[in-house]
């Protein structure tokens, strides 16, 4: 049996704050990370390209597992 006082990881900052987070972590960032890369076609990702691109991942993982534990 669960309990749950219905309190997520992100419903403790003010919204303003969540709304960037999210914008930020799953749409702008991944977007830099594939223009740098250059779509990874024509040559292989750059050191930074590659150290976002795995930030990236990182970061995903560590949410889902984040949210599904403190949920």
């Amino acid at each position: 049996m669960q309990t749950s006082d219905d309190v997520g990881v992100l419903d403790r900052l003010p919204e303003r704050y969540v709304h960037a987070y999210l914008v930020l972590a799953f749409f702008v960032l991944p977007a830099v990370a594939v223009v740098l890369s250059g779509g990874g076609v024509s040559r292989p990702p750059g050191p930074v390209a590659t150290a976002l691109l795995w930030g990236i991942v990182l970061h995903h993982g560590l949410f889902v597992v984040g949210s599904v534990l403190l949920d």
